[in-house]
């Protein structure tokens, strides 16, 4: 029984490496990975690519061919069983004459949530729950909380100097390449990220994943009076753009964003409230969401702690002027209570939120 336990565990983490591969493409589907295994060797391995193309179960089957049959399938999220892009994998497995399924979790999606377990149950398949399940968990935190309530995954990015400051900075950067580096790879597992105007007019950022190389989330800007330069980094062809502002801005560049394929979503007013905005953005199929500034959009999300996680970066440098952050941070987390982990020469504290 030990014996099996430790197969079982050593196979799904095969899975859920597998699953990570996935970071980034898979838009508002979930992380997964699977294995065929028979006589304790892996004979398939597939994981879920892109949106719209073979599940991970359906990739690792066919990958394993004809010697599936009476086999073990790894998979870190319990199989489909309903119609969406493609075609239930319940029937897949049970088609290939898969003898047992070990699962790490069920899925969340009301639509499966069980469904599936129950399908193989009942067409004479095994079925082993929750191995390494905490891990498993982990990888689709976000999928978890966008699949029940349509409502992104949200992760503030802060960056600050060592006293505190989150603006005023002579060079470009405050931070060490290690960092950056950090930040370009949560921006390739995000759907999507989003400044306010006023960071895109101060800084002119690209917000892509150029260090890492994995994928260019979607990119968003809140502004009210559309006042982004049509030169701008932002409005680059290389990624999906939105910008959220007023109907009655000039019509003229409103035609000119639509002929360079931004999408715009229109709000009255000029200030928009953030439950608002962020249920726009879950309607337009973004799953999760990278928050990068400035000020005024960070104190929104920290003022309703509307977060689910929180990276804060510490330069070893000090700033004078400049916008003092850490009295607003400080109402959130107290950076004496929490352990930090060194990133270059910076210092990097992560929470999650209460969401």
């Amino acid at each position: 029984m030990q014996i099996q336990k430790e197969y079982d565990e050593m196979f799904m983490q095969r899975a859920i490496s597998l699953a990570k591969k996935g970071w980034g493409r898979t838009g508002i589907n979930p992380l997964v990975g699977a294995v065929v295994v028979k006589n304790n060797r892996i004979i398939g391995q597939g994981f879920h690519r892109k949106i719209g193309e073979a599940h991970a179960e359906v990739c690792a089957l066919i990958n394993a061919g004809t010697k599936a049959q009476d086999a073990t399938l790894y998979v870190n999220l319990e199989p489909c069983c309903c119609v969406g892009h493609t075609p239930p994998c319940v029937e897949a497995i049970c088609n290939t004459k898969i003898k047992r399924v070990v699962i790490s979790m069920t899925d969340s999606n009301p639509l499966v949530n069980g469904k599936g377990v129950a399908f193989l149950k009942q067409n004479n398949i095994d079925v082993t729950l929750n191995v390494l399940s905490e891990q498993a968990n982990q990888l689709n935190l976000w999928y978890k909380k966008y699949i029940t309530t349509k409502i992104p995954y949200i992760i503030l990015k802060i960056a600050t100097s060592k006293n505190g400051k989150i603006s005023g900075f002579k060079e470009k950067y405050i931070t060490s390449e290690p960092s950056r580096k950090f930040v370009h790879s949560l921006r390739s597992q995000v759907g999507a990220v989003m400044v306010g105007i006023n960071t895109v007019l101060a800084d002119n950022p690209y917000l892509t994943d150029r260090l890492v190389g994995r994928n260019n989330p979607a990119r968003v800007v809140i502004d009210p009076h559309l006042q982004i330069p049509m030169q701008s980094n932002f409005l680059k062809r290389n990624s999906r753009r939105i910008i959220i502002t007023k109907r009655n801005n000039d019509s003229e560049k409103i035609r000119k964003l639509n002929l360079l394929g931004t999408e715009l979503i229109f709000l009255d007013g000029d200030y928009y409230p953030i439950e608002t905005v962020i249920q726009k953005l879950g309607s337009l199929n973004i799953g999760s969401l990278l928050i990068e500034g400035g000020a005024i959009l960070f104190l929104q999300f920290l003022d309703k702690k509307i977060y689910d996680e929180l990276f804060l970066f510490v330069a070893p440098k000090t700033v004078d002027g400049g916008i003092q952050f850490f009295d607003e941070i400080s109402k959130e987390i107290k950076l004496a209570d929490l352990k930090s982990v060194k990133i270059g020469e910076d210092l990097l504290y992560h929470v999650y939120g209460n969401n």
